[in-house]
């Protein structure tokens, strides 16, 4: 069996560009100053996942033209490629699998108490053949996606709407896979999923160095809630 891989999708932070959901009750500015934070917080958990004997390749896709300066060593970066998410995801599944991984997960950047376990558990479960694995998302979406093979059919769909989990999850029992659903998660996206962030890190949750130094400055004062 060969190595799996955890692909991870991610944008360069930029104002105006990222986490524009979040506006109000942040600038811009400070939005791609968060969304920065979760990215290269996610990066460094990730590549040190990686780093693990048995861990997985870790292959991050950039959207954009960009690059993104100080990637961890051990990642490699690649460029996302296609007209809608669908079909970005659909290509590197299948750039994943041609560099001659048999099991891949893709996950995004935008849940940074994310329990880094649940890897190893969709990993585990990607063992068996014909099997995919979804984790859900509190916003009806899904922040992981694992496959062992490629269906075309789970990626052509729309994406803007708040039942993309149930109908991913109908595709795969239409296709024949075995679908496995992990304990829901929710991404930081709109004002009350930040607030819950701050509360669950006022309450202890790790959230990552670079994370836990942005939300002290942006709850300097009580800006963001007492």
């Amino acid at each position: 069996m060969s190595r799996p891989a955890l692909i991870v999708f991610a944008k360069v932070p930029e104002p105006g560009r990222v986490k524009t959901r979040l506006c109000p009750p942040l600038t811009p500015e400070e939005a791609a100053g968060l969304y920065e934070a979760f990215l290269r917080d996610a990066l460094d958990r990730y590549a040190r996942l990686g780093a693990e004997a048995a861990g997985p390749a870790v292959r991050l896709y950039l959207a954009g033209p960009d690059d993104l300066d100080g990637v961890p060593s051990g990642v490699g970066t690649f460029r996302q490629r296609g007209d809608g998410l669908g079909e970005r995801m659909l290509r590197a599944f299948v750039e994943t699998f041609a560099a001659g991984h048999d099991r891949a997960v893709v996950v995004g950047t935008d849940h940074p108490t994310l329990p880094v376990d649940l890897f190893g558990i969709a990993f585990e479960c990607l063992d068996d053949p014909l099997t995919a694995v979804l984790g859900p998302s509190d916003d009806g979406g899904y922040y992981l996606l694992g496959l062992n093979d490629i269906v075309p059919d789970l990626f052509d769909m729309d994406y803007s709407h708040p039942d993309v989990f149930e109908d991913t999850l109908e595709r795969v029992m239409e296709s024949d896979l075995t679908p496995v659903v992990l304990p829901a998660h929710y991404d930081v996206d709109d004002g009350p999923a930040l607030a819950r962030l701050v509360e669950e890190w006022r309450d202890g949750a790790e959230v990552g160095e670079r994370t836990d130094g942005v939300l002290r400055s942006l709850t300097e004062g009580g800006r963001l809630g007492a």
